[in-house]
């Protein structure tokens, strides 16, 4: 997976879900950053895209491109909450409880396997792109080009996330311009190996490859930011600290924003680490040289700031705000880091096995209730791999590398846990965590 910036700079973006100028009206879980990411082959192959769209004079705008599954929960969750802050725009003549059944939205998204994109297509005749806030006018996606939003793109017949029939890619009730306009944009995709989906022009899938990929969960994030900027975004922190690199209990704190620092939520609680204490992990703080750094199968819990991930647990469904993922006798998570599913959950019967070993989720009684620690996502070989907070065997019994606590505070934590706070885990020890306090905008403890 890369930044699609990285890639081809010169292709627009404007990403929808990052904001709230989209269907539902807010951003989206998982939209930390307004950035394109996409697998490489799908990156590079909307690049040649552009190249060839750039010598007829045109060029390419993405909405959306990779798209965390918890943003597809999020999608799921607003079309069954009442409410439509943005209907008159997106979908005036469609009851949003139809949006599955008119194959606008769907429970499993091609998106969030990274071979997905919508766009469209710029050219010299396109009308200025508008800068949108809430206070803005709505008006229906179908009116004529000059009436609707100004989205930077030609004239395509709708706006973009239109929920009509004149979206669909073959509708004939739009005008000549429009229609040469999606077909010029079809055609230069399907000669890079795209694929049009019917029901929206914009929408398009490389290949095959995009059903042969796992759905993917991680959350998309700035191209690059410093650990005080990621602190600032959040609204909720878990802080645990220990007292040195190689102990094996620690303390955990809840924090709530409150302005611009935070304040303690609940008493602080007991929680185990590692066999072997902690080392630097792979998350959202820029490398650390100074202490010693996690490997996979170290016995070391991760120290750093790292964003949370899937709640999963034994049980069919459970009260939390997280993504929850029900375990069934076939979950696994791989943890040999040749495999192309390393550090990730996935189901075992239903997944081609090019792992060596794996943990089997139901096999642990920890694993009652978990909540993802999002530590090494994306995987990097053999950097640490199926890291979670899970209930503990016991307050004296060290993990491989999770970070455990007593039953009680694990259910705290899925009830109150929201991810459009950004909540997030700092965990290190004590003296590393003075060191770094004031400069990555950390509470006191």
């Amino acid at each position: 997976m890369v930044y699609l910036r990285s890639i081809d700079p010169s292709i627009e973006q404007d990403m929808r879900y990052a904001g709230a100028h989209n269907f539902t009206g807010h951003r989206l879980d998982g939209y930390d950053a307004a950035e394109c990411v996409l697998s490489r082959d799908t990156a590079e192959a909307l690049a040649r895209v552009q190249k060839t769209l750039q010598a007829e004079g045109y060029g390419l705008k993405v909405f959306d491109c990779y798209r965390p599954s918890r943003a597809v929960a999020d999608m799921g969750r607003f079309a069954t909450e009442p409410g439509d802050p943005r209907k008159v725009e997106f979908y005036p003549r469609v009851d949003k409880q139809d949006f599955w059944r008119l194959g606008y939205v769907a429970r499993v998204s091609g998106h969030s396997r990274g071979s997905t994109v919508d766009l469209t297509l710029t050219g010299p005749s396109a009308l200025p792109a508008a800068t949108w806030s809430p206070s803005a006018a709505q008006v229906d996606c179908t009116a004529p080009y000059e009436q609707r939003w100004h989205d930077g793109g030609l004239d395509m017949g709708t706006g973009y996330d239109c929920f009509d029939e004149r979206a669909h890619t073959a509708n004939p009730s739009i005008n000549a311009t429009a229609k040469a306009n999606r077909q010029r944009l079809g055609s230069a995709m399907e000669k890079q190996g795209f694929t049009g989906y019917p029901q929206e022009w914009w929408h398009f899938t490389l290949g095959s490859n995009g059903a042969q990929r796992d759905v993917m969960d991680f959350p998309i994030t700035p191209l690059s930011s410093s650990a005080a900027d990621v602190i600032g975004t959040s609204g909720q922190l878990i802080v645990v600290t220990s007292k040195h690199w190689d102990d094996l209990q620690a303390s955990a704190q809840r924090y709530q924003r409150d302005g611009s620092g935070f304040e303690k939520v609940g008493d602080a609680f007991a929680v185990v680490v590692g066999k072997n204490g902690m080392a630097w992990g792979k998350g959202l703080n820029s490398a650390v040289a100074d202490g010693p750094q996690k490997r996979e199968g170290d016995g070391k819990a991760p120290a750093g700031i790292f964003k949370l991930g899937t709640a999963f647990g034994y049980d069919a469904s459970a009260t939390t705000k997280l993504p929850y993922l029900a375990l069934t006798p076939d979950t696994e998570c791989v943890d040999d880091s040749q495999s192309s599913h390393y550090n990730a959950l996935v189901d075992g019967a239903a997944t081609a096995k090019d792992w060596n070993s794996a943990e089997h989720m139901r096999s642990e009684a920890g694993y009652r209730q978990g909540i993802f620690i999002e530590h090494n996502t994306p995987a990097a070989p053999a950097s640490g791999s199926c890291i979670f907070f899970h209930i503990w065997r016991g307050p004296t019994s060290p993990t491989a590398g999770c970070t455990a606590m007593d039953p009680a505070n694990i259910s705290a934590l899925f009830n109150w846990l929201d991810p459009r706070q950004s909540p997030l885990l700092v965990q290190m020890p004590e003296a590393q965590y003075e060191q770094f306090r004031q400069r990555w905008n950390l509470p006191q403890r």
